[in-house]
């Protein structure tokens, strides 16, 4: 490894470019010529050939574990994409888009794009610079022949599949994962790929046990943030193209890094970090070479806490800066004691890893796995075998039982989690408000032997008042009042999440995240918003803001020693808001009871777990071509198809695969990303998290419910466009349950109970 932590292996890198180039992107428009066309690729990058039987072998395998058994141009298989140019959905009934008209162009312009980006690319050492080229490919390149409309195709480069016959999964999935799975084979000595699981815990004990909107919203960017540090670990390790779910392609934390990296500052236009909220799971899935798991997940496991850490330290250095400058070190050991325990045992790391099972593998694992996957994906392969189709009898059986590795891998993490390795230690002492197991952070007032405290010139006090306890009277007095009450006082993970905000304003990866994080909406300010609307000129008459005249609004319902979340206001500007209510009040449109209220609006995927685990609706013949599905309808090819293999397998569902598992995750970024935050901006609210199914947000009363329906509508859409720039895939057959919990601006509970709302929701 180097500098950065990168794989320092020159070969490796070459010989997965080499895997990933072994098609190029316009295979499907021009069939004939393409294996010339990905070595032309190759060869202007100086590139090795990969091992021809491995090479051979990861083709094989991944078309295998994406696709099943197809009838080949002799069988009477060949579909002409460009003249027929129809993709069709992973995961939904009857979902085909008609991708207009495609041609394929002069090769030498997408050649001719590409080393001109290449050439700008930096070059500091021939490793980072195979690191960054490889993830040029997987990350840039597609973005590139969108945004350049090369040959007229705009979106559909993204799109194109890797197979006209079955157009459920992209040319670019296709690649990745054979040179993903490339590099398992090559690497391990056993020329195998395993599988594994990495999860970071507990979810909703850190992201629900917030007091403030903020609080709330900071702590589900941690999380999203620590997993893509986490998967940060595993490109820099094997590359991108091994992680299988969530997808990195488009995720803003990943494609930040990969910025920092590699040099891709130019190309920010490929994501977006508008939305400002988290997007990305407490879990992902990976292949790697059998062999490596042990050090893999140190390696993952040291990343994620090295993070985590470096953050911590930040919000504790800021505090003692702003705070404790005069205070002496002895009086600040339980400070640093307390905090640093508490971030060292927090978070419970786990993982499980398997074997890609291939025949052989499978007569030893089936018992830990359900009898109906078992037998479903063994019926597919003897009918297969029966009807003597083509790679049958392949060496490389591992393609035929990827749903039965994914269900042994989720089973081995899930059973884990029965019996942690990491238990917490319960603490002593005062206890925070937010996290009770921790105990508060504070001075060494229990440890001190001193007979005068350094504060009070008072023999020191082992458990003071919340508003005479030296520490946080210190914290209060140097942050505005609406950042911590009166009686508040919190642990290092409580505190991490109200001051992150200011602890990671510039050079961090979350840095954009927070960039307005000081103009974050008040519950006021969400309440009153249509009443707002309505008196915005009136507003900007008095030369006020809206947060203003929401902050004198909340005075008049509650003090600010009741409730902290109120800002002091000067004796001119309560006068303007005044003039401003009394003119509102004149036309009969002065705020009203309902101006008190918001929404929190709260929405889950119901059985997406088992969706990515095979549960969808698609069938085989959803997701073949509808002119291959018409041929083998109508006896158009080989009889051992036709006859034989295909009629009883037309009417049961697709299989799971790497290519499913990238739909499902590119449909849930792309939802989270971009129809989500539109959404929610189109009726005024404000988004808290949206983490693909997961979606929080809060809304003025009035448009709460309405949202509701528009984004679960959206939710069940299976192709959409966004101008001109790409088309989104979304899984069909799946719903969201919502909740909408409405709440007076003066309860500052926020949503510590949310899960436990969606917990009873059912579907529909």
């Amino acid at each position: 490894m180097n500098a950065y932590n990168i794989r320092s292996d020159k070969k490796y890198w070459e010989e997965k470019l080499a895997a990933f180039l072994h098609d190029p992107p316009d295979k499907v428009l021009a069939l004939r010529g393409h294996e010339e066309r990905g070595k032309m690729l190759q060869e202007s990058l100086y590139l090795p050939s990969p091992d021809e039987i491995l090479i051979s072998q990861a083709d094989q395998v991944a078309s295998g574990l994406d696709r099943t058994f197809l009838p080949d141009r002799q069988a009477g298989g060949y579909v002409d994409f460009s003249k027929n140019p129809i993709i069709t959905h992973p995961t939904g009934e009857n979902a085909h888009l008609q991708m207009g008209p495609v041609s394929s162009g002069n090769f030498a312009d997408l050649q001719q794009l590409i080393e001109a980006d290449i050439n700008g690319l930096p070059q500091k050492d021939r490793i980072s610079y195979l690191f960054s080229l490889f993830h040029y490919f997987r990350h840039v390149l597609p973005y590139r022949l969108r945004a350049s409309s090369l040959w007229g195709l705009g979106w559909r480069w993204g799109k194109l599949p890797a197979d006209s016959r079955m157009p459920d999964h992209s040319i670019w999935q296709h690649c990745a994962l054979v040179s993903a799975l490339y590099s398992c084979f090559s690497t391990s000595p056993e020329r195998k790929a395993g599988l594994m699981v990495f999860s970071i815990t507990p979810v909703q004990d850190f992201i629900a046990r917030s007091r403030k909107l903020r609080d709330y919203w900071s702590a589900s960017l941690i999380l999203s943030w620590l997993t893509a540090e986490g998967m940060g670990a595993v490109i820099k390790r094997y590359g991108s193209d091994h992680i299988l779910y969530p997808s990195p392609v488009g995720q803003p934390l990943i494609e930040e890094m990969l910025d920092r990296l590699c040099g891709f500052e130019k190309w920010r236009g490929r994501y977006s970090v508008e939305a400002r909220a988290a997007t990305v799971p407490n879990k992902f899935v990976f292949l790697l070479p059998f062999g490596e798991a042990e050090e893999a997940a140190r390696q993952i496991e040291q990343e994620i806490k090295n993070r985590w850490n470096g953050l911590a330290q930040r919000v504790k250095e800021l505090i003692k800066k702003q705070c404790f400058k005069d205070v002496p070190s002895d009086c600040l050991k339980a400070f640093d004691e307390i905090f640093d325990r508490q971030v060292d045992h927090f978070w419970i790391l786990q993982w499980a890893s398997v074997p890609v099972l291939d025949e052989d593998l499978l007569q030893k694992a089936k018992d830990y796995i359900p009898e109906k996957i078992v037998e479903k994906a063994q019926k597919l392969l003897r009918k297969a075998r029966e009807c003597q189709l083509p790679y049958s009898d392949s060496e490389r059986s591992e393609k035929f039982f990827f749903p039965l590795s994914h269900d042994l891998v989720q089973r081995a993490l899930a059973a884990q989690k029965l019996s942690p390795r990491d238990q917490r230690a319960s603490e002593g002492g005062i206890k925070c408000q937010l996290h009770p197991d921790h105990e508060i952070l504070r001075f060494s007032c229990v440890e001190c032997n001193r007979q005068m405290c350094y504060f009070t010139n008072r023999p020191p006090d082992k458990n003071p008042r919340p508003s005479e306890d030296p520490c946080w009277k210190l914290i209060r007095e140097k942050w505005r009042k609406t950042e911590f009450k009166e009686t508040e006082r919190l642990s290092a993970i409580g505190i991490i999440k109200r001051l992150v905000y200011k602890a990671a304003a510039e050079d961090h990866p979350l840095t954009p995240f927070f960039k307005e994080a000081e103009g974050f909406p008040s519950t006021t300010e969400i309440a009153a918003k249509d009443w707002l609307d309505r008196a915005q000129l009136d507003i900007e008459d008095q030369g006020l803001t809206r947060k203003q005249v929401a902050e004198w609004l909340h005075r008049q319902e509650a003090s600010p020693r009741e409730d902290p979340e109120i800002e002091e206001l000067s004796k001119d500007i309560a006068k303007r808001v005044r003039e401003v209510v009394e003119k509102r009040a004149s036309v009969r449109d002065e705020p009203k009871v309902v101006d008190r209220y918001y929404a929190i609006l709260l929405m889950d995927g119901d059985r997406m777990g088992r969706m990515l685990s095979g549960g969808f609706a698609a069938r085989w013949r959803d997701v073949l071509h509808p002119e291959l599905l018409s041929r083998i309808e109508n006896g158009k090819v080989a009889e051992q198809f036709s006859k034989c293999f295909w009629p009883l397998f037309l009417d049961e569902k697709r299989t799971l695969s790497p290519g499913v598992h990238a739909a499902i995750s590119g449909a849930l970024a792309e939802f989270s990303l971009y129809t989500v935050p539109y959404i929610v901006q189109r009726y005024g609210g404000h988004l808290i998290y949206a983490g693909g199914d997961d979606i929080c947000a809060v809304f003025p009363v009035s448009t709460a419910l309405q949202a509701a329906r528009e984004i679960a509508w959206a939710y069940n859409w299976a192709f959409v466009r966004r101008g001109e720039r790409r088309t989104i895939l979304r899984r069909g057959g799946d719903e969201e349950s919502s909740g909408t919990i409405v709440q007076e601006i003066k309860d500052t509970s926020i949503m510590q109970d949310d899960d436990q709302l969606l917990t009873h929701l059912g579907p529909g």
